[in-house]
């Protein structure tokens, strides 16, 4: 069976372009995909007024959906709530699941909270994955050993390109992702970086997705990802803005190997 995912990323209301809003609401409209994936950042700085136009956004797309927080979906500078309660206001607007599990006839889609209110290092944006969700995780996959596609959504990346680098892998990413290949994890979506690209990680493919709907663009247009998979084949098809709507601008294919996912070619 195949699936097609819609997937989106640091969408920034706040910093939003209210045109690519509405563009993104007709994307899956005409698509109508079996799941939309949103890896995080669905707001600039978690104000209410922030968390509002980002629940009236996720009330018009078609389900089934599912949806991760990020790095700016917590308070910045203010400290007490960052440390204190950095997802009161997420949970008061959003709804209280961090990490939502979505299952179609044709997949598994297990969200994970890679943001952290702080940590030992000055870039307080970058994220991690600690054992205590790999276990949640593995679990969750080995229970949908049947699916014909497991997949993971999360905000902080797995793979970097040498135009993201300097922000960082996923903390714990060395650790988590051959536990997760082991427990039957296919793919993994993420953002952060606000760049559009897939690759494969020991077996397992990644894609990012640019900024779907905000302003603040590193290189390239604002981005989304059609995902078309079975256990077999997975495409990954890029999107970009083109001035007057989305149009595909780039295709990854893979392959299932007896040693894992591999490019195809």
């Amino acid at each position: 069976m195949t699936s097609r995912i819609l997937h989106l990323s640091d969408l920034h209301f706040g910093r939003h372009r209210p045109a690519l809003v509405e563009a993104v609401v007709a994307l899956t409209q005409t698509l109508a995909p079996d799941l939309i994936a949103i890896s995080g950042d669905l707001t600039q700085r978690a104000r209410r007024r922030e968390l509002d136009a980002a629940r009236a956004f996720l009330a018009r797309l078609p389900g089934p959906l599912l949806r991760v927080p990020g790095n700016h979906d917590m308070p910045g500078w203010q400290l007490w709530e960052r440390f204190g309660e950095p997802w009161r206001k997420w949970c008061s607007r959003l709804g209280p699941e961090l990490e939502p599990v979505v299952e179609t006839p044709g997949l598994l889609a297990v969200g994970v909270n890679t943001a952290r209110p702080g940590g030992l290092y000055r870039d307080w944006s970058r994220g991690r994955i600690d054992a205590d969700q790999v276990k949640r995780i593995e679990g969750l996959l080995a229970a949908g050993h049947a699916k014909p596609l497991r997949l993971l959504v999360a905000h902080h990346p797995l793979l970097l390109t040498p135009a993201g680098a300097h922000r960082g892998l996923m903390g714990n990413a060395e650790m988590a992702l051959p536990r997760l290949r082991d427990a039957g994890l296919d793919l993994a979506l993420g953002g952060h970086v606000h760049l559009g690209y897939a690759g494969v990680v020991g077996g397992v493919v990644i894609a990012h997705a640019g900024t779907g709907t905000s302003d603040r663009l590193v290189g390239e247009p604002n981005g989304c990802n059609l995902i078309t998979g079975d256990g077999d084949r997975i495409e990954v098809a890029q999107w970009q803005w083109h001035g007057d709507g989305f149009a595909p601008a780039a295709k990854h294919r893979f392959l299932r190997r007896a040693t894992g996912w591999a490019v195809a070619g």
